[in-house]
Formats: structure tokens, C-alpha cells, sequence
């Protein structure tokens, strides 16, 4: 067997009962690319580890072998062959650390609380609600855009659900304030519903503005260049 095929079906059907959320659910899913992973958050780390880790012992033969790294609060889960990642599965339970936003810690209980099933065939998965996946694609971009400019994928999405996908923003502004504490910037420009569109908009030209720059001045430069103006 030169390359195994991990049934993600079978184990998420094993594992349907405990209290998990797929965070930033790949389009692919279930299907999935050679050295991608899967951000989970859960309550106990532990035993959804073991269940997960029980299903993966089929794969195992004299190539493949799975390697498991636990830190604070997070566990990873590698399926590899050799010292090549084929999956990981990364699990937490809490809250990821974040240095640009203040995040209060009961949000990673409310993502997991207010969860919703998404079907996918005869699949049922959990996955954060419409308003939690905005807000965690919000902190992820406001956290890496300076290093990550493929971060602005994120914004993309929160600019389509909020344009397409009627995203209720009187809830998602309110907990995004609840639960974070907002950069100046942001304070400043929503007011109204339409604040956050045009913030939005602001910081997809923003990005676009780096890329350009990117290409122009380089890597290195570039992310001078934005962090002295981060510090203004």
C-alpha cells in the first residue's frame, strides 16, 4: 500500500455523539488533499483523541504510522509515512492564543454550544453557526494579515456571507463585541449595518493594496513596510 485514503466519513460517524465543531469546514470535505488538516474544538480533548485515534489503526502497516503531539490545550494527530504528513487532525479545547484581539474565553464554550449540523449525504457533522464562523474567520485574518497575505481569503468570505448570504449583523456586530475586544479602526468606522460592509470593503483593498505591493517591493519589505504602519 503506497498511499492510504483515510475515511473521514466513518470516523466522524463514530465520533457523532460527543460535543465537537469543525472549525473552517474545507469545501473538499469529506474528501481532502495530501498534507491538509482539520481544526476541532471539543470539550475533552482526551477522549475524542483516543476514538479518533482507534479508527486511524487500520491505516497502519509497515510505511504508515501516526505520530501525536500534545501541547497546552491542543493535541495534534498526524497520519504519516515516513516524515510526510498525509492528514492531521488538530484538535482543541479551548481557545487558540491570539496577541491582536482580547478574546473572552467563554466564546470557544458558545461555538461549541451553538454549533449547527450540516449534512453532507448521509453525513451529519457539527460545525460553528453562520455568526461564529464570521467572527473566527474575522480574528483569524485580523490576527496574520500582516504575515499571511493569503489570509485575505477570509475576508472574501465574510464579504459573501454578508453580501449573499444575509448574515443577520445585529447579531453578529453585538457578539462581536461581546466576546472581543475591537480594534480602534473598527470602533470608528461601523455605526450602522452598513458600517461593516464598508469596513469590509476597506480592508479587501487594503489586502489587495499589500499583493500588489508584494510583487512590487517583495516579501521582506512588504512586511516592514506594514508593520511600521501597524504601529502608527
Amino acid at each position: 500500500m503506497s498511499v492510504i485514503k483515510i475515511n473521514l466519513v466513518e470516523i466522524f460517524e463514530i465520533i457523532q455523539d460527543r460535543n465537537y465543531s469543525i472549525i473552517k469546514l474545507p469545501e473538499e470535505f469529506p474528501s481532502y488533499k495530501l498534507g491538509s488538516d482539520l481544526d476541532i474544538f471539543c470539550y475533552d480533548i482526551d477522549i475524542l483523541a483516543k476514538e479518533i485515534i482507534n479508527s486511524l489503526q487500520k491505516y497502519i502497516d509497515d510505511k504508515h504510522n501516526i505520530e501525536i503531539e500534545k501541547r497546552d490545550g491542543q493535541m495534534y494527530i498526524d497520519v504519516k509515512k515516513q516524515d510526510r504528513i498525509y492528514f492531521r487532525f488538530d484538535l482543541y479545547d479551548r481557545l487558540p492564543k491570539y496577541y491582536n484581539l482580547k478574546i473572552k474565553e467563554g466564546f470557544f464554550s458558545s461555538i461549541i454550544e451553538n454549533s449547527q449540523i450540516k449534512q453532507i449525504g448521509e453525513l451529519k457533522i457539527k460545525v460553528p453557526s453562520q455568526i461564529d464562523e464570521v467572527i473566527l474567520r474575522y480574528i483569524e485574518y485580523h490576527e496574520w494579515y500582516v504575515q499571511r497575505p493569503d489570509k485575505i481569503k477570509h475576508i472574501n468570505y465574510i464579504e459573501d456571507q454578508i453580501s449573499k448570504k444575509g448574515i443577520d449583523l445585529d447579531v453578529f456586530l453585538d457578539k462581536l463585541h461581546f466576546y472581543t475586544s475591537i480594534p480602534k479602526v473598527l470602533e470608528e468606522r461601523i455605526v450602522t449595518k452598513s458600517g461593516i460592509l464598508r469596513y469590509i470593503k476597506y480592508l479587501l483593498a487594503l489586502v489587495r493594496k499589500g499583493i500588489i505591493m508584494l510583487k512590487d517591493k517583495g516579501l521582506v519589505n512588504t512586511i516592514k513596510v506594514l508593520a511600521k504602519k501597524r504601529k502608527k
